[in-house]
């Protein structure tokens, strides 16, 4: 049923966190009087996974799965990190320092640069070289637009004759 461990179900060894799902079908086969090694072997999670899952529920009645509520909770919620991508579009160019100014200017909570760089490289963003584009000098300017000019009238059936490569197009006739 799961496949959270690469190791067959006799010989697992890894901490299984089993779905809601997951936890409501095991706990269902030992209520049908199914034994443990039985459910164990069935769905592929290991004895003592299926043993803590049955006295979790024979106990307190507990068949969810609470571990998402473990930890510290996020100092930036969802609506915050929309913000913080407002902030991010409308200078690629800035520095963390000016990115955590703008973004502490409205916040209501305080939150540390640290923080905000974390977020940034979790929504994808991170810092890049531009790419160098050499400059068009004017005489460059004039043979594009004399190039454009030339062609302007030409049709679809004309282009379809040009071969391009990364030096300059070739006709074909």
């Amino acid at each position: 049923m799961s496949d959270k461990c690469a190791v067959p179900a006799a010989a697992m060894a890894c901490f299984q966190d089993l779905s809601d799902f997951e936890r409501g079908v095991s706990i269902g086969a030992r209520e049908m009087g199914h034994s443990i090694s039985e459910v164990a072997m069935k769905f592929g999670f290991s004895r003592t996974t299926i043993s803590r899952v049955y006295h979790e529920y024979t106990v307190s009645g507990k068949t969810s799965n609470f571990r998402h509520r473990c930890g510290r909770k996020k100092t930036l919620k969802e609506l915050v990190h929309s913000r913080q991508t407002r902030i991010l579009k409308r200078d690629r160019r800035a520095t963390l320092p000016h990115i955590a100014a703008d973004f502490i200017d409205g916040a209501s909570t305080s939150v540390s640069a640290r923080t905000l760089q974390r977020t940034v490289i979790n929504m994808g963003s991170q810092s890049r070289r531009s790419t160098l584009v050499p400059l068009l000098i004017p005489r460059h300017k004039a043979l594009l637009l004399f190039w454009a000019r030339q062609h302007y009238h030409w049709t679809v059936e004309d282009w379809k004759h040009v071969a391009w490569s990364d030096d300059c197009p070739t006709v074909s006739d």
